[in-house]
């Protein structure tokens, strides 16, 4: 299998934009920055930190940031066929070299959201932003979802992740639901079992299949003044790190 990606989740304003963005300097790394209107409407904290990391990187060559859609904003995506501001802003801001510098966009359905997708909204979508990579969880809950995408002959990715964004690791991996469709794998990962996991996912992917791997959860720590975990740049970098680990022992 190919790694092409080795994506860090939910970065958020706590986070100093250097830190993020030597980050995402390393090999194969990509940032990916949860989106929600809870958080991110305009004037926002966070909003205000993505639009300042925004104006950073794109005076960069190729970043690979991505955004992960949530909660109502993926409704009215995935269900009504709009597409919210500033999603809308962001979808079009471009680098130097006039490429986008939002290259990869996962739209994170709940199951209400799943059993009421409109296809041809989804398909318009797609169709308007065919620079980007539009992705979809694969789980219990947007499995029939998914499958009327792909019947649909709809460009797509999709994310495995059996537990629907709550780390938990799968019991097992799912070798790919469909061939012509990238697949990335997410559940648990950590900068300690990585390199495990990918020696799993090799054995059941193809060996020119392409992949990326997504960890959240494992990337946050405490310190003595949060309330909730946040995520670490230091454990974001051992996991990246580690993860080409395997990339040199696969090479071997």
């Amino acid at each position: 299998m190919n790694l092409r990606y080795i994506t860090c989740s939910d970065p958020r304003e706590h986070n100093s934009i250097k830190s993020i963005i030597d980050l995402a300097k390393m090999p194969h790394a990509e940032i990916a920055v949860q989106c929600h209107p809870s958080k991110m409407s305009p004037n926002m904290p966070r909003n205000v930190w993505f639009e300042d990391l925004l104006k950073e990187v794109i005076q960069l060559p190729r970043i690979n940031l991505a955004l992960h859609i949530n909660s109502e904003w993926a409704n009215d995506m995935c269900v009504n066929g709009n597409i919210p501001y500033p999603l809308s802003a962001w979808f079009k801001v471009e680098n130097k070299r006039e490429k986008p510098v939002i290259q990869r966009v996962q739209l994170n359905m709940p199951k209400e959201t799943a059993d009421n997708i409109n296809i041809k909204y989804v398909a318009k979508i797609i169709h308007l932003y065919d620079d980007k990579e539009f992705i979809f969880q694969y789980n219990d809950k947007t499995k029939a979802a998914i499958e009327k995408l792909h019947d649909a002959g709809i460009k797509f990715s999709l994310l495995f992740d059996a537990s629907g964004g709550n780390g938990i690791a799968p019991k097992s991996w799912e070798k790919p639901i469909y061939e012509a469709h990238p697949m990335g794998y997410s559940g648990g990962m950590s900068p300690e079992n990585v390199i495990g996991n990918l020696r799993q996912i090799d054995k059941i992917v193809p060996n020119d299949y392409p992949i990326w791997i997504d960890a959240e959860g494992k990337l946050k720590s405490n310190d003595l003044f949060d309330e909730k975990p946040k995520f670490d740049v230091d454990l974001a970098r051992a996991y990246i790190t580690r993860a080409n680990m395997w990339t040199k022992e696969k090479q071997r």
